[in-house]
């Protein structure tokens, strides 16, 4: 049947993956009071911190009224804040506060524990190859886009 092979395809299991791990990143992050969004602007900030509010919009896939909104409920738990940039007075960075450093320990512990339970049934070879092919694939679409859209 069609859709069997659709249901086999590498996109489609990536999505349902990825849902799923969704699905339980819901339901770990819930007792710390995050949503998803807020938790991958507070972990795309762990990586980056002082980054320009229209960039991490981007990077995160976030319209900039969407990702305005997200910062506003960070600020207002005193999680982040945003300062103007030093030579462009229409930006803002956007910088963690020193109150979300144990949360960031909590939810690193937490992906930590998530990441260990969804990779349990593979094998040490079986995991090494699929995040080597996950990183070609990354890759792949990655230069596919930038080819697209110019190199941008």
């Amino acid at each position: 049947m069609a859709s069997d092979s659709f249901q086999n395809t590498v996109a489609y299991l990536v999505h349902e993956v990825t849902r799923l791990l969704d699905r339980e990143f819901d339901q770990r992050m819930l007792p710390l009071g995050l949503t998803r969004a807020q938790w991958w602007v507070l972990a795309s900030l762990y990586f980056e911190d002082g980054v320009m509010q229209t960039e991490l919009a981007r990077d995160l896939g976030f319209s900039k009224v969407a990702l305005g909104g997200l910062l506003d409920r960070l600020e207002a738990k005193g999680w982040v804040e945003r300062r103007p940039h030093p030579a462009d007075r229409r930006a803002n960075l956007v910088y963690r506060t020193a109150k979300v450093e144990s949360l960031l320990a909590t939810m690193k512990e937490v992906a930590e524990g998530i990441n260990h339970d969804f990779i349990a049934a593979l094998t040490p070879q079986e995991h090494k190859q699929l995040v080597t092919s996950l990183q070609t694939l990354k890759a792949s679409l990655a230069a596919h886009q930038a080819d697209r859209s110019g190199g941008t």
